[in-house]
C-alpha cells in the first residue's frame, strides 16, 4: 500500500494520490471512520489529484461517488467549485460510512435473493478476491442473513 500522508491542522487532510482505486477508497473510509471514534466532526480536505486525462482522475469520480451513495452519512463539496484546485474534494463527516467488507455483504445478499451457487457468487464479485467473498459468505451464514445449503452437487446459497 502506498505511503498515506496525514497533516495535523484544525481541518484533517489526507493526501491518497499514488494509490490504486480500492487502496484509496479504503484508507479514505477508513480514515474517515476512525475521525468519527475520535467524535471529531471537523471538514477533512481530501487530496486526490485531477488525473492525466483532462476530465478528473479515477480516484476523483469514484470517491465522489462513494460521498453521493450516502447523503444522509456525509456532506461534500468540490473544491473546483469554489477554488481552482479541482484535485481535492471537502468532506464533512455526519455517521461512518460502510466498509468495503460492508458493501460487499450487502451486495452478496441483494444478488442471492434467488439462490445462487458458491462458484457464481465468487464469479460475479471476482473483483473483490475470492478469500473476501468465501469470508463475507461465512459471516453472512453465521448472522443468519444467508441459508447455504446442498442441491446436487453444488453448495447454493440464498437470502433468509
Amino acid at each position: 500500500m502506498a505511503a498515506i500522508r496525514l497533516y495535523n491542522t484544525c481541518m484533517g487532510k489526507i493526501d491518497l494520490h499514488g494509490m490504486t482505486v480500492k487502496e484509496a477508497l479504503d484508507t479514505f473510509t477508513a480514515y474517515y471512520n476512525a475521525q468519527l471514534a475520535r467524535n471529531d466532526r471537523s471538514e477533512i480536505e481530501v487530496v486526490h489529484g485531477y488525473g492525466s486525462s483532462g476530465e478528473g482522475g479515477e480516484i476523483r469520480k469514484r470517491l465522489r461517488r462513494l460521498l453521493e451513495g450516502h447523503p444522509a452519512r456525509v456532506e461534500f463539496r468540490a473544491a473546483e467549485r469554489f477554488s481552482t484546485n479541482p484535485g481535492a474534494t471537502y468532506v464533512k463527516p455526519i455517521l461512518p460510512l460502510p466498509t468495503a467488507a460492508d458493501q460487499l455483504q450487502s451486495e452478496i445478499l441483494a444478488y442471492c435473493e434467488n439462490a445462487r451457487t458458491e462458484s457464481k457468487v465468487i464469479g460475479k464479485f471476482r473483483r473483490y478476491g475470492d478469500k473476501q467473498v468465501k469470508d463475507a459468505l461465512q459471516s453472512l451464514v453465521k448472522e443468519g442473513l444467508l441459508r447455504r445449503f446442498p442441491k446436487g452437487a453444488y453448495i447454493h446459497y440464498e437470502q433468509v
